[in-house]
């Protein structure tokens, strides 16, 4: 009855706003898996780059359940890849929605089929396809895949997303009734007092502590302060069934009575991912490795999700008076937890941070040049002013300190050396972290080396002559294979990573799927049948900057399996 409510909520609010309007003629959703509806993440909590678009769906740890369509409609994209969502499906329903799932282990055997033929006519594992609307027409209910954990996925689960059809806009998927018990508060781990208008061009923090007074609230000692303010909060939110910290619904701020902000998970623009640390605190999470959510937003756009914003959040301590502060979360269900607090206007003196650097304003771009280095800020590197420091000697080139949010990428660029030809195609930049370097994808232009980052570091130029690593998992050669299913591969490369691979069995291509978290290979021989015993395969691996291994063996397997 509640979620129906806000559902209803929701809809009204979107109607004023002459966007589409979910949810009144679609049939209720059926839950993607048959499961107890766990969620191990929410729609719009932070992760660590950007906001979550849709729910995680627990799946105990494991691959393999049946995913079914959430309601009547057909499917209008597929998609498969080696990071990000892996193996994908979009469905399109009448209601002008479009339910996605994501991290498939595989897709249901009409699906399957279609999927491999499409992969062996394009010769590449990954791919995207957009089936014609009465290709695969499907039933509420009905099996469209199994679970996995492809893709970018840190372990087995079902991410599942709720779009507007003609926006792509995502939407809380949770505003569709799926069946999430949920009877426990948010809860508030930790206050800070942001002080964001001060001459620092570093907005100082500093945290308060909380006492409880019961299960849903919380208060303070009395807090003697003045100038302008902005809350924060670290904070998470669990359901029934799941013990993972999961980001809230909603907050609501009020001073003496008077709304500042208002924010809620109801549905996100894309836009809104890079911009996380407009409300996430950048220097806590790069150097604490915390998540503050800010209550206040400044100098910038106001983001998708903010229904109500004063004074960019930020409100003035008068030398003086006093202030009843109330800090109010929400989850999805219904379920709260406050603080209250009382200020009281005093003098207070905001302690001057010391950093030394070159200042950086957003609306300008800077080239800073070396004999054989430089570095390239695009206007709107940065969401405000940074103040850097910047070295560049024989081999390395040091950007920090990493306090201040990028908006976007810049440029590190070191020059080529003319007399490095042979090798110019094995080197590239990399980030060294600690002991240990990282690859980044490096084009040469203009007679340098150039690559583009979105951080602070240490950064060199480095080779890979070694090639990739090649060993079967499964078989050895020579070896009958008659009663094998499938072969497994491993292959690796230690230094810039695998960029592409190609397989073939008897001169013909043969689809290889990839897993790279297992640095695994797998050939289905169910994909083809060869009308000979003997049979010669051929692999060849690809790593970044363009070394190769092929690996060629024969193995030996009747033709005339059923």
């Amino acid at each position: 009855m509640q979620n129906s409510l806000k559902k209803s909520i929701v809809i009204g609010f979107l109607v004023l706003l002459n966007l589409p309007v979910w949810g009144q003629n679609e049939t209720n959703l059926i839950a993607p898996l048959e499961l107890p509806f766990s969620l191990s993440g929410t729609f719009g909590e932070p992760r660590n780059t950007h906001f979550h678009l849709g729910i995680d769906v627990k799946t105990k740890g494991k691959e393999g359940w049946k995913v079914k369509s959430v309601a009547e409609g057909y499917i209008s994209r597929i998609r498969v890849s080696l990071g990000g969502y892996g193996k994908t499906l979009y469905i399109n329903h009448p209601d002008q929605t479009t339910s996605v799932y994501a991290h498939l282990k595989k897709f249901a055997p009409k699906i399957e089929s279609y999927v491999k033929e499409m992969q062996y006519e394009k010769e590449s594992y990954t791919l995207q396809q957009f089936p014609k609307k009465d290709k695969f027409r499907l039933g509420a209910g009905e099996v469209i895949a199994f679970s996995g954990n492809t893709g970018s996925s840190s372990g087995p689960h079902l991410h599942f997303e709720i779009r507007d059809t003609k926006t792509q806009k995502p939407i809380n998927p949770l505003l569709f009734d799926l069946p999430v018990m949920d009877s426990q508060r948010p809860q508030i781990q930790k206050l800070f007092l942001f002080y964001p208008r001060n001459e620092n061009i570093l907005v100082h923090s500093e945290p308060v502590a909380l006492q409880k007074i019961n299960d849903s609230t919380y208060t303070t000692r009395l807090i003697k302060t003045s100038g302008q303010i902005g809350i924060g909060l670290q904070m998470f939110d669990r359901q029934d069934l799941s013990y993972s910290k999961n980001g809230i619904f909603k907050a609501h701020v009020k001073v003496n009575g008077v709304t500042i902000a208002n924010y809620e998970f109801d549905q996100l623009d894309y836009s809104d991912s890079d911009k996380l640390f407009i409300m996430v605190d950048y220097p806590n999470f790069v150097n604490q490795k915390v998540k503050i959510q800010k209550m206040f937003f400044q100098n910038h756009e106001p983001l998708s999700f903010i229904k109500f914003l004063k004074n960019e959040g930020v409100f003035d301590i008068a030398i003086g008076k006093s202030y009843l502060t109330r800090i109010e979360i929400e989850d999805f269900s219904g379920n709260s937890s406050s603080i209250e607090m009382y200020i009281e206007g005093a003098s207070k003196k905001i302690p001057k941070n010391s950093l030394e650097g070159k200042l950086i304003e957003p609306q300008r771009d800077y080239l800073f040049e070396w004999d054989d280095k430089e570095i390239y800020f695009p206007k709107k590197t940065f969401f405000g002013n940074a103040i850097l420091q910047m070295e560049g000697d024989e081999n390395l080139l040091s950007i920090g300190p990493d306090l201040f949010p990028f908006q976007k990428e810049y440029e590190i660029r070191f020059k080529v050396n003319p007399k490095d030809s042979i090798h110019k195609k094995q080197t590239f930049i990399a980030k060294k972290n600690e002991n240990r370097l990282m690859y980044l994808p490096t084009s040469i232009k203009e007679n340098y080396w150039i690559t583009k980052v979105k951080g602070m570091g240490d950064y060199t130029l480095a080779r890979d002559s070694i090639a990739p690593k090649i060993q079967p998992l499964n078989f050895k050669p020579n070896q009958w294979l008659s009663k094998f299913k499938f072969i497994r591969i491993k292959i690796s490369d230690d230094f810039s990573g695998i960029k592409s691979y190609r397989g073939t069995i008897n001169g013909e291509w043969v689809l290889f799927e990839y897993e790279p978290k297992r640095k695994e290979l797998t050939y289905q021989f169910s994909d083809k049948i060869f009308n000979s015993t003997k049979h010669e395969l051929r692999l060849e691996v690809e790593d970044n900057t363009g070394n190769k291994a092929i690996y060629e063996t024969s193995f030996l397997r009747k033709y005339n399996l059923e």
